[in-house]
């Protein structure tokens, strides 16, 4: 966005690898900058803009793309077998909250001071408190709030909205969840790129010292499925909005409550960071009552599915929209499509090169198969952006089915 802005005119990197450690982005990037007239400077290298700088470049991130892998892989690999020798991998020596780490750094112990808020937890939510009323996440919560009770991240450090001791329910239900405090401590449980569960025979597990027993994180297990199943019936009153909108004003999450005056109970939208329940945020937009914004909302949907010329305009509207939020992306495909065709018409003079005879077959070999590495990179991310672009993109037969369900 700076570049296109002409807000500078020099990117200065210090190598290669700096910009991307992938072939394919680098040329991207490389040539989006250049079409903005953005010079690119390397402190450690040059490039000069003749085919032998162009192709020393391109092997350089080749070579570059190749180590990112190698490193990846030993990286791994390595803390993997850490965990294997009966070590505890913890990526910054910040363990559970319950925990702290071993003086030989190879394990758990259990702090009491917060073990005690564990098993505090546990109690509430499958046995209940002094009136023997069990107690969900929220509402734990909002004790441990109210006790001053110091989170996780007040400890250990890092990114928090909420204020120093104001506990959220995931906190809590991160608690309930972690086989950690039954005495099962897992590592490799995700996939650090995508996020996704690795299947459990895949997980590498270590005995640490229980804070609850095994009997007791069943039990919360199963309370946890019961509370899930139930969740839908604890809203007594009907809010059509629920969880679908947010504060125009600051962005904050908007909730529905009720408030009964004179025998009559009137229902209302209120923004969250209103109601005070979010942290270093203030907001002053009005209540809204539920009766004439579901109203409105409900006739709107109800315009666009009777009346095909609402939903025309109406997908006309979204299509415009997607188009003019995805604009860099058609403008990076159109970029990849000039790279890649001028590589596939290097490769078709390579072989003209070749049958003619006037250079030695080991320098076009070569040369030919680092074209081929590109041509077979750039592909591979067209492929990508095309499939995500095509994912955003509503075609003729959602079109058609959306009117027909009309």
């Amino acid at each position: 966005e700076l570049a296109r802005a002409g807000d500078f005119d020099v990117l200065v990197v210090r190598e290669l690898d700096r910009l991307s450690r992938r072939l394919a982005k680098q040329l991207i990037v490389e040539e989006e900058l250049k079409r903005a007239e953005v010079q690119i400077e390397y402190v450690l290298g040059e490039y000069p803009e003749t085919p032998e700088g162009s192709l020393m470049k391109n092997v350089r991130a080749v070579v570059a793309e190749y180590e990112r892998l190698k490193i990846a892989e030993r990286a791994l690999r390595g803390r993997r077998n850490v965990v294997k020798n009966g070590a505890i991998m913890l990526h910054g020596d910040r363990p559970p909250f319950g925990y702290r780490v071993s003086e030989d750094g190879k394990g758990l112990v259990i702090y009491e001071p917060e073990a005690r808020i564990v098993r505090m937890i546990y109690a509430w939510y499958i046995d209940g408190d002094e009136n023997e009323e069990l107690l969900s996440s929220r509402p734990i919560a909002a004790r441990l709030t109210k006790m001053g009770v110091p989170t996780w991240v007040d400890v250990h450090g890092g990114f928090k909205k909420r204020a120093r001791g104001e506990w959220a329910w995931r906190n809590v239900i991160n608690i309930l969840k972690s086989e950690t405090y039954a005495g099962h401590w897992h590592y490799g449980r995700r996939n650090a790129a995508t996020g996704k569960l690795h299947p459990r025979e895949d997980w590498l597990t270590l005995e640490v010292p229980a804070i609850v027993d095994r009997e007791t994180w069943k039990r919360a297990q199963k309370q946890r499925k019961a509370n899930t199943t139930r969740a839908t019936r604890n809203v007594k009153r009907d809010y059509l909005l629920r969880r679908r909108v947010h504060c125009g004003a600051c962005g904050s999450g908007v909730c529905g409550y009720s408030s009964t005056v004179n025998g009559r109970t009137y229902q209302y939208y209120r923004c969250n960071a209103y109601m005070g329940n979010v942290a270093n945020t203030e907001c002053e937009l009005p209540s809204f009552r539920v009766d004439q914004v579901d109203a409105a909302v409900w006739k709107w949907v109800r315009t666009l599915l009777s009346d095909p010329e609402e939903m025309t305009k109406g997908l006309k509207a979204y299509q415009e929209q997607w188009e003019r939020e995805n604009a860099p992306m058609h403008e990076r495909l159109v970029v990849i499509d000039d790279i890649l065709e001028k590589n596939r018409t290097q490769l078709e003079r390579l072989l003209d090169l070749y049958l003619s005879g006037d250079f030695p077959k080991e320098v076009l070999t070569d040369r030919k198969t680092h074209l081929e590495g590109v041509v077979q990179a750039l592909e591979q991310e067209r492929r990508g952006l095309t499939s995500y672009l095509e994912a955003q993109t509503l075609t003729i037969e959602q079109i058609e089915g959306l009117r027909d369900f009309a």
